[in-house]
């Protein structure tokens, strides 16, 4: 026998290993519904696994636990869940859209709807993070390779997608009805994080606004009292003048993100505001 020779040692699925699974349900930024607030989806490769899997949860979560079936029904839940948030985004995002052309305050239309008790209550805005905007396309490209054209979530995720472009749109036409030259004015974004009251940066579509208006000549500069300073410095690389106390100097600001420190400034801030979701009106 060769010296080199390894004998393949083979385990088996199910036989000499097993599998517990239970799907992240947590919100970034979210004080209120913690981990142990939130009922856990727990799935496990055979029945003893699952017992295991709850145990383990049970000794953490206060809200109980769902036992799925199958991991395949565990993930898919997942996946779900964050799609109906998409396409509910979507809908709001195409409204606010059609609103604004329309002269009509999204804010206050909302407002009036979510008196009713079905009505879902969502803001039109960036979708970004690492599960929305990306859970989606996992679902989608398995549905194409078996012949299935989810064109529900095909066409949500064209609009989420494309409403970093028409808030640019928007905010050029604000400025030219308002005289404000845009090549010598210097504006000021506030919020860079995906969400508010959260320092994750992941897939933050703040970037492509900030980007896209230095791309077309403006001087931009940024405040967000979450950020880190690897993030900060990153940023500044890159040819973006960024605050990191509470800026005292703005002249234009352009409201991305609502973090409550950030809510707090424009209380005392006097000059001019561009607000795309309406938050402050």
């Amino acid at each position: 026998m060769h010296s080199n020779f390894r004998k393949r040692i083979w385990i088996r699925f199910n036989i000499d290993f097993f599998t517990g699974y239970s799907p992240e349900r947590i919100v970034p930024g979210d004080k209120v519904n913690t981990i142990e607030k939130i009922k856990k989806v727990v799935s496990g490769s055979n029945l003893e696994t699952l017992d295991t899997v709850t145990y383990l949860y049970s000794s953490i979560i206060d809200a109980g636990i769902h036992q799925a079936p199958s991991i395949k029904i565990a993930e898919a839940s997942k996946v779900t869940e964050n799609i109906q948030r998409d396409v509910n985004i979507a809908l709001i995002n195409e409204l606010h859209q059609m609103y604004t052309l329309l002269g009509i305050d999204t804010h206050e239309v909302i407002e009036a709807a979510s008196t009713k008790w079905n009505f879902m209550k969502l803001k039109p805005g960036l979708v970004g993070g690492h599960c929305i905007s990306i859970d989606p396309y996992y679902l989608m490209h398995k549905s194409k390779m078996l012949g299935y054209s989810p064109d529900i979530m095909i066409k949500a995720r064209e609009v989420n997608e494309g409403m970093g472009d028409w808030v640019v749109s928007n905010f050029l036409s604000y400025i030219k009805q308002k005289n404000i030259d845009l090549h010598s004015t210097n504006i000021t974004f506030l919020g860079y994080t995906f969400k508010e009251n959260c320092s994750d940066i992941r897939n933050t579509k703040v970037r492509e606004l900030i980007f896209s208006l230095k791309d077309k000549g403006a001087n931009v500069s940024l405040w967000d009292p979450l950020l880190e300073l690897a993030e900060l410095d990153n940023l500044e690389s890159q040819g973006i003048k960024v605050y990191r106390t509470t800026p005292t100097d703005v002249q234009f600001a352009f409201l991305c993100v609502p973090h409550d420190e950030i809510l707090e400034f424009l209380e005392v801030y006097e000059g001019p505001l561009f607000d795309y979701k309406k938050i402050t009106y």
